[in-house]
């Protein structure tokens, strides 16, 4: 007899006698290199359940894991997501953590367009434009502190002129600026010039509206202005968003949900 051939029939005379290794989840050891092989796919249903729920929107995630009898969610405010485990047991009885569901809030589109106008700088079209394809959410005040319309604001950033007098002082504010300690480009919208832009908006679907100011200056480095936007107080605002987000969250969930904040890795 081949070497090769009772090399086999020892394997199987081996896995014959050793029989199921006693998992949980139905197993057996087969002659080829006596894997560990599951037979889990074999049977009508799973030996357990596992799985992940994903979505934005926090109505659908409380609704998700308010229908299980127990989890644990671990809320990260700085990303705006929460993760739920329903499986995870106790440090004395371990579970598998494979039932779990995530919360990944999704900036609106006004958000973002927000976001990505603080601390940049326009031209005039460019701004002018801006303003009009968000002028459901955008007023405004001017220096002499009256109310603007987003169509006011728009004119008046059309309006902008820039005019050079020459000067031996030095002097920077949001609307003039020295150049070279020689001469001055000072720019004006007429009578008046656009101080802040306010945008009011919902940061996520499920939370409040809030409205941010944008500061408005003039970079007159050359002879057409650039007009640069900032948010102010935006890390403070950030920071009351986020805490307003747990604060929704456990109020969505039931009484049988944990909410703590931080993340948990299985090790």
């Amino acid at each position: 007899m081949e070497a090769q051939a009772l090399e086999k029939i020892i394997a199987l005379a081996h896995a014959g006698q050793i029989g199921n290794p006693g998992t949980d989840v139905p197993t057996m050891l087969v002659p080829t290199g006596y894997a560990l092989e599951s037979l889990e796919k074999y049977q009508e249903t799973p030996s357990r359940f596992r799985g992940a729920f994903k979505t934005s929107s926090i109505d659908d995630y409380a609704a998700y894991v308010n229908a299980e009898s127990t989890a644990r969610v671990f809320v990260d405010t700085d990303d705006m997501d929460a993760e739920a485990f329903f499986d995870l047991g106790t440090t004395g009885s371990a579970g598998h953590g494979e039932h779990r569901a995530l919360l990944k809030l999704q900036r609106t589109a006004p958000y973002t367009a927000c976001l990505q106008a603080h601390d940049s700088a326009f031209g005039q079209k460019e701004l002018a434009h801006f303003i009009e394809d968000w002028h459901a959410h955008i007023t405004g005040e001017s220096t002499s502190g009256n109310e603007l319309t987003a169509k006011q604001l728009a004119n008046m950033v059309r309006r902008i002129e820039v005019k050079a007098t020459a000067e031996r002082t030095h002097e920077e504010g949001d609307w003039n600026t020295k150049r070279s300690g020689l001469d001055a480009l000072d720019a004006s919208a007429g009578e008046d010039t656009p101080a802040f832009i306010r945008f009011a908006c919902l940061p996520y679907e499920g939370l409040s509206l809030r409205t941010f100011d944008l500061r408005v200056s003039i970079l007159t480095d050359d002879n057409k202005p650039r007009i640069k936007l900032r948010i102010t107080g935006l890390e403070g605002i950030q920071e009351e968003v986020a805490k307003e987000f747990k604060a929704v969250l456990g109020e969505h969930l039931g009484d049988h949900a944990t909410l703590l904040l931080g993340n948990f890795r299985k090790g």
